[in-house]
């Protein structure tokens, strides 16, 4: 089934957009269902997109209006039986308008500045029909200059904007970026790779371009410069107090803080984060779990291999950046011991495994509430740290994650059109580094114990290096409203979880003089532990008084310090 996209852009300060599909009526059909996605690949919560339709409408090329119903939360039936015309014209188009006003890396936004339109989140596709080749068309206000994506460009002229598909699933990984931004660019491997950025920046020498471009060759090389794409696209959207990003087929859209590129640390973590979503063409875009493609996308579509899709990027993220020559082993390390700080402060990892994290996904990580601390782990953060062990078993075997990769990458290449299975994962290790390495692998993935890290850095030519200090600790995670100070998170165990204390809640004094956020932020160097304090709270509109008593803080990490720098290197360096 062949389809054209009109997506137009009149006028962006009320952040609409008009969408228009022209089509053929199926031949021997009576009804026909268009659909709008419910979730986007990449970002694992059903995010119903049809909530943003304004106006849905049907009709023929000659303008008689084809009888519609909606039959389910993003589904539209035509019935061409229930029309008052007698029969469908060679074509008809169904038009829509949509609110994009949602700055994430999972939605549209549309404002007067520009506009970001994410495929799933505002372009509809048709139940049980395979589109060939669809095409797609913008069209926007002409004080904007600029038009970003990695769709085929088939524009017959210079002023048109057209562009084409492999299909639906490649039309809606592809956004777009449209507006005034800037564009620079490099190339590798005689490949062009563009960069389009929107935003506002402070003042900064960092070299952004040719930093990504060493990100670029540093991942690329762990699969033999294999380019699986004629052009790349990096978006970056530079808005304050923004960070995240998500991976597609043949680009990636990036938010971050701009005000923060001339920190040295804020910056390390920029680039990990392409580095991050670069090496998803690789893991995700292609490795892939067997139940992610092809695509339910109006439901849920589980998986307990999200640890491998999330777990295996997050470990290499940071490393690319080291093995790229920008960061050095010290603040490779640093990055890494702010992921153990987050873990160690997390009690959920005693009740999820990371298969169970997984699996979960849906309504677990995308969905964070006061006590998600307690009673889940982030596949991400625990699984980078399993792969950062399974990396130095593997080096004792005379093998490394680099092997893991290209086995991977082999797999893929033999059947690319199916996806893994966790089995197929665990033969991988096992034929690398034998059963015991695959066993204790399977231990790290399958169950909640404890794993061993002091010993399996140390093996790496690092250590661990643990502070234990007195300072008092109530086990709370504060916001503030203004001035008011709120308990935000409980921690499972906590003085506060053992006293009481509630989520919400609001301390409003504590021994009868009246507490504060200046308070909450100096909390540690006004009490002691192991005596007794007095709370008044408001919970629920409710005076509560409540008797805490602090503890001393757990052990923290103070560094990982490098043992043997010849070892370290040997283990971390391409």
């Amino acid at each position: 089934m062949h389809l054209k996209y009109t997506v137009q852009i009149e006028q962006p300060e009320q952040h609409h957009v008009k969408v228009t599909l022209k089509m053929n009526w199926p031949v021997g059909k009576n009804k026909l269902r268009v659909f709008l996605p419910s979730w986007s690949p990449g970002s694992y919560l059903l995010r119903e997109y049809a909530r943003n339709i304004r106006y849905f409408q049907a009709a023929q090329s000659n303008g008689e209006i084809l009888y519609h119903e909606q039959v389910a939360k993003g589904i539209w039936e035509i019935s061409l039986g229930q029309s008052e015309i007698k029969s469908a014209t060679d074509d008809f188009e169904v038009s829509y308008e949509i609110y994009c006003k949602d700055l994430t890396v999972r939605t549209s936004h549309v404002d007067a500045s520009h506009a970001f339109l994410h495929g799933p989140s505002y372009l509809m596709g048709v139940v049980g029909e395979k589109l060939e080749s669809p095409e797609i068309e913008f069209r926007f206000p002409k004080i904007w200059s600029k038009l970003s994506t990695s769709l085929k460009d088939i524009s017959p002229v210079r002023d048109q904007f057209l562009f084409v598909a492999q299909d639906y699933d490649t039309l809606i990984d592809c956004p777009v970026e449209v507006g005034c931004h800037e564009t620079d660019g490099f190339e590798y491997q005689g490949k062009p790779h563009h960069i389009a950025s929107y935003g506002q920046l402070y003042p900064h020498k960092q070299d952004l371009k040719n930093d990504i471009k060493r990100i670029v060759e540093a991942v690329a090389k762990h699969f033999n410069d294999e380019l699986p794409y004629e052009n790349y696209l990096f978006i970056n959207h530079f808005v304050p107090k923004l960070y995240g990003g998500l991976e597609h087929l043949n680009s990636t859209a990036l938010h971050f803080d701009g005000r923060k590129l001339a920190n040295r640390k804020d910056y390390l973590n920029y680039l990990s984060l392409v580095g991050h979503e670069y090496f998803h063409l690789w893991n995700v875009k292609r490795i892939r779990p067997e139940e992610l493609g092809p695509f339910d996308y109006l439901n849920e579509n589980y998986t307990n291999l999200l640890w491998l899709a999330e777990g295996l990027t997050s470990f290499m993220d940071d490393l690319f950046v080291y093995r790229a020559g920008i960061s050095s082993l010290e603040e490779y390390l640093d990055a890494v011991k702010g992921h153990f700080e987050t873990y160690l402060s997390t009690p959920g990892r005693y009740f999820h495994s990371l298969d169970q994290s997984s699996f979960n996904a849906w309504v677990k990580l995308y969905r964070p509430d006061e006590n998600s601390k307690n009673s889940s782990v982030s596949y991400y953060l625990k699984g980078g740290l399993v792969f950062m062990v399974l990396h130095g078993l593997l080096i004792e075997k005379g093998k490394s994650i680099n092997d893991v990769l290209i086995s991977l990458w082999d797999l893929f290449k033999k059947r690319p059109d199916k996806g893994l299975t966790k089995s197929e994962v665990y033969k991988i290790v096992e034929n690398l580094a034998g059963p015991e390495v695959l066993e204790q692998f399977s231990n790290m993935i399958e169950t909640t114990q404890d794993i061993d890290f002091d010993s399996a850095l140390k093996k790496m030519g690092l250590e661990m290096k643990w502070q234990q200090n007195n300072n008092p600790w109530l086990g709370v995670e504060w916001e503030f409203s203004g001035e008011r100070a709120i308990v935000k998170t409980v921690l499972l165990n906590g003085p506060a979880h053992k006293a009481g204390l509630n989520a919400g809640d609001e301390i409003i004094f504590l021994n009868n003089l009246r507490f504060l956020k200046e308070d909450a932020d100096k909390i540690s160097s006004m009490i002691f532990p192991d005596l007794t304090y007095q709370l008044i709270v408001s919970r629920l509109g409710m005076i509560q008084k409540i008797e805490i008593m602090p503890e001393k803080q757990p052990r923290t990490l103070k560094e990982i310090s490098i043992a043997d720098r010849g070892l370290a290197e040997k283990v971390f360096k391409f």
